[in-house]
């Protein structure tokens, strides 16, 4: 799943181009629309809250044999009656959004994706601007994003192994790192070698994108609040996205220029990658 959404974040703007070229933008807007509706009807059909509540545990085990309780709160071998135990979901220890909002690892793993998602879509939304400013052709600098998908595929399968075997804080520093090499490379990308400096800062930092806002949550606060947790590290996407590309508009406005607005959104993934080295876990927590 990873590696889906990593490849389709970094190849949009080359796909969207293409439509746009084909039949123009409404063409392609509609098809997104259509693209939507579709997604919607198969997370309606197959969306399940937790393994537990389909009778599951994590990696396709089976929970132990329960006996149900009958409405009269007798035992009720047969399992017929309608009142039974709801589905536990993970444990006492699994921290609150509160607790985890207050610990700095969740401020470690939140501010790198929170970034590149910031900076991402200023890139896509003014890319064809940017290109003019480095004398690059429409096509010439979204040529950029199909090695970029392509990096960030293996990327991504690496990282979602990783974030089983190591802290995700290591992989959220990989992705700050790559990110502030990124910032600086992409502004030269009118030469070759800051080309391919560009395609494998950014590929990797796309590629550790998913485990960090997937795996890494229930594997440092747990389960049994993830929804609530993972909603504010949602919200500080949505906002960096929403903020974005408005800054680079406005840095550009001011300053004359994009590398500017580069060097300012550098700020988010360097304090991200301090925190990864400052992280101290909370008095409780899941691991």
């Amino acid at each position: 799943a990873s590696a889906c959404m990593s490849f389709v974040l970094a190849s949009s703007p080359a796909l969207l181009l293409v439509l746009i070229d084909a039949n123009g933008f409404r063409t392609a807007w509609r098809m997104m629309a259509v693209a939507l509706i579709v997604v919607a009807a198969i997370v309606l059909v197959l969306f399940r809250v937790s393994p537990e509540t389909s009778g599951l545990v994590i990696d396709g085990g089976t929970p132990e044999a329960t006996t149900p309780a009958s409405a009269d709160g007798t035992a009720d071998p047969a399992g017929t009656a309608e009142h039974r135990t709801p589905a536990v979901v993970g444990t006492d220890d699994d921290l609150t959004r509160d607790e985890a909002v207050r610990d700095v690892r969740f401020w470690a793993i939140t501010l790198p994706v929170a970034a590149l998602a910031a900076t991402g879509t200023a890139l896509t939304f003014h890319i064809v601007d940017f290109g003019a400013e480095l004398g690059l052709t429409d096509d010439e600098v979204v040529r950029i994003f199909v090695p970029i998908a392509i990096v960030s595929v293996p990327m991504s399968f690496l990282g979602g192994w990783l974030v089983d075997v190591i802290s995700p804080l290591v992989i959220a520093g990989l992705m700050a790192a790559a990110q502030i090499v990124m910032y600086f490379s992409v502004a030269r990308i009118d030469e070759t070698m800051w080309i391919v400096v560009t395609v494998a800062a950014w590929g990797i930092a796309q590629g550790c994108f998913s485990p960090l806002t997937s795996a890494a949550v229930p594997r440092l606060f747990g389960r049994r609040h993830l929804g609530a947790i993972s909603g504010i590290q949602m919200s500080a996407l949505v906002i960096g996205s929403a903020i974005g590309p408005a800054l680079f508009a406005l840095v550009e406005s001011i300053a004359g220029s994009y590398e500017a607005a580069l060097w300012v959104s550098m700020s988010m993934p360097a304090a991200g990658l301090v925190l990864t080295v400052l992280r101290r876990p909370s008095s409780s927590g899941a691991g």
